[in-house]
């Protein structure tokens, strides 16, 4: 096959497509395939860097990821969902921050799901890599809103994600309810805190779900079911895999809470147009674009990684120019990664 686009454009659109699955671990190949004219064959080979890809293959990637991202195919839970995502095209001069937080399309896209699900006592999933930003935008999104809607805010460890009646117990603690001793007590604990949820509604927020026991969603759903119509809502918040997970539909416990979500927000992290404007607002005004390709792949959509690459840059390197040799430095002492392994 001869190759029709360039390399360099190509590989541009490989990766978007590539890092765009690691968001949505429930899709594969073939479920890009049957919205384009594409073969599966010929989408796997094009995936995996075997063949160029001609015009007619480049044109068909970008117009079902384009679809995808926008919500209009391939949407989890089959259709029935808002799907929210980052708009990766969109181009950015200025990230908006406040103190040293960056309102990222990230952290707005959790507040739009967090802001849904208040206001339609809804089921919001949110998912995406560790540090690209959730457990903070979430911080960010109650203290704009203290005072203004309820909520509160369960992080899951070892033992609430795995044990129902410790999760129960940890929730009606929370809420000034009664926690008696004994495994016997479950039931009684479950029926107070839907009791007191009526009386009081908030939102839910659950953090860390994604090694949640499919008993632990079942009660989250079941707690949902009971308070809904007197304006609870339910937001969780996750790794990819969540995603993968729920959508597979072996699980009774599982397909009964992944029926009644309402919204999804699969989220990749900072984008590259909002990790060269943030850049650049600190201080960082010399960076070649060799060295900024190195440093986006390295970051990899997490914030926590930009800004800890950001501090060890300003102590090391404050005024001076930002090469590749800089970089690929910076994420070997972080991360213990090279470029010879794959950044």
């Amino acid at each position: 096959m001869v190759c029709q686009v360039p390399e360099a454009v190509t590989e541009r659109l490989r990766t978007e497509v590539l890092e765009y699955m690691k968001t949505r671990p429930d899709i594969g190949p073939a479920d890009l395939a049957q919205y384009t004219t594409l073969a599966e064959s010929t989408v796997r080979s094009w995936l995996r860097g075997d063949i160029p890809g001609g015009i007619e293959v480049q044109a068909e990637m970008r117009r079902v990821l384009d679809q995808a991202r926008a919500g209009d195919i391939l949407v989890p839970g089959g259709g029935n969902a808002v799907m929210l995502t980052e708009d990766v095209t969109r181009r950015v001069r200025k990230v908006n921050k406040v103190g040293t937080f960056y309102q990222t399309q990230t952290v707005k896209r959790v507040a739009d799901v967090l802001n849904y699900c208040a206001d339609n006592s809804a089921i919001g999933v949110i998912t995406a890599d560790f540090g690209v930003g959730k457990t903070e935008a979430v911080k960010g999104w109650r203290r704009a809103h203290a005072g203004k809607v309820e909520s509160v805010v369960l992080e899951f460890d070892e033992f609430t994600s795995t044990n129902k009646i410790d999760f129960v117990r940890e929730l009606c603690r929370m809420f000034g309810l009664a926690t008696p001793a004994g495994s016997n007590a479950g039931g009684a604990m479950f029926r107070d805190l839907c009791e007191y949820l009526r009386r009081y509604p908030c939102l839910l927020i659950f953090d860390q779900c994604e090694t949640l026991r499919p008993r632990i969603c079942q009660i989250i759903r079941q707690i949902w079911d009971r308070t809904n119509d007197a304006g609870v809502g339910v937001v969780l918040l996750a790794a990819p895999i969540l995603l993968a997970r729920l959508l597979a539909g072996k699980m009774v416990d599982l397909g009964a809470l992944t029926s009644r979500v309402g919204v999804y927000a699969a989220l990749g992290g900072i984008t590259r147009g909002e990790m060269a404007a943030i850049i650049k607002q600190e201080g960082f005004a010399e960076v070649d674009e060799a060295a900024f390709d190195l440093w986006f792949k390295a970051a990899a959509g997490s914030m926590r990684r930009l800004m800890r690459s950001v501090d060890l840059l300003k102590a090391k390197h404050a005024g001076k120019a930002i090469g590749e040799k800089t970089i690929s430095g910076v994420a070997a002492m972080l991360w213990g990664m090279s470029v010879g392994e794959g950044l």
